[in-house]
């Protein structure tokens, strides 16, 4: 029994390598000239990816059932085996995408990855997205968009140090003039516990874009951690100032204004907010706590 075992799983795995090989010429000779061949030369790819897949799905219902005392050590080599291929498949594809020369289908294809990439994202796929993104950087080097997700994938799946590592190359790339990123460093910073690094990133971003609400409310509730909180008044205010009907911002100075005990300031803005979001079920809350204030 085991000899005919090996034997099919030798059987088997050469007809994949086979076909994985047989697609080199496919892959390497890609028409990127036009989008429509491009979409359908990645058409076919996937379905060569679910013939691999159905093949071995295949292969191991007829054998499983000849196999059950030596199941555990097929399975380890089925594991093995089609990694293997997933590895050669991901190889080829690079270097399909190495041989681009049109810059517009270069810029077409990055640009289709980057959509997939965020769809990726959304739906937690981080895995996925990190090997697209990786694709498109292998087309673009120098892709903003494409760093940037990259760097959200990497937060999502909370590896801070590749996030801060892959947005401080991003900052080289943009001469260290892109608010976003310095933004998102200073998340990452506010995240990890470093306050203090935290407020220098917030500050640079506003320097870059002062005009930006989140910007200044961040940067406001890192100096309520830091319990500064008149910094964290006057950088609220300026908040509100740019989004002045804001109900995340005004819960945020109602909340400040109780901490502090200035029951007029409280007031204000809770009245402010019964305007902009009179449906706000913190309302009744805020209410009776600010009654409570001397």
């Amino acid at each position: 029994m085991d000899i005919f075992l090996i034997i099919l799983m030798a059987l088997s795995l050469a007809y994949l390598v086979y076909l994985v090989l047989r697609k080199f010429p496919r892959l390497t000779n890609v028409n990127v000239e036009s989008l429509p061949e491009t979409k359908t030369q990645r058409q076919k790819d996937q379905i060569l990816k679910n013939r691999l897949e159905r093949i071995w799905q295949e292969f191991f219902s007829k054998v499983k059932n000849y196999t059950a005392p030596t199941q555990d050590k097929f399975n380890d080599v089925f594991r093995q085996n089609y990694q293997k291929l997933k590895s050669i498949e991901k190889d080829l594809r690079r270097k399909s995408h190495e041989q681009m020369t049109s810059t517009v289908a270069k810029s077409q294809a990055v640009s289709d990855m980057l959509v997939e990439a965020k769809q990726l994202l959304n739906s937690e796929e981080y895995q996925k997205a990190e090997d697209l993104l990786l694709d498109a950087l292998s087309v673009d080097e120098n892709n903003t968009e494409a760093y940037k997700l990259l760097a959200e994938v990497y937060r999502d799946r909370k590896e801070y140090v590749q996030a801060k590592e892959t947005l401080e190359y991003l900052l080289k790339l943009t001469q260290n003039e892109d608010a976003a990123v310095y933004y998102s460093l200073a998340d990452i910073a506010k995240e990890r516990g470093n306050l203090k690094q935290a407020e220098e990133d917030y500050l640079k971003s506003i320097s870059l874009s002062n005009d930006n609400h989140f910007y200044f409310l961040s940067l406001a509730e890192v100096y309520l951690d830091l319990d500064e909180q008149a910094k964290a008044l006057d950088t609220a205010q300026k908040a509100l100032g740019l989004s002045p009907n804001n109900p995340k911002i005004l819960d945020f100075l109602i909340n400040l204004s109780i901490i502090m005990s200035d029951k007029e300031l409280a007031w204000q803005y809770l009245n402010k907010l019964k305007e902009v979001n009179p449906e706000n079920n913190k309302i009744a809350d805020f209410t009776s706590t600010i009654d409570e204030l001397d």
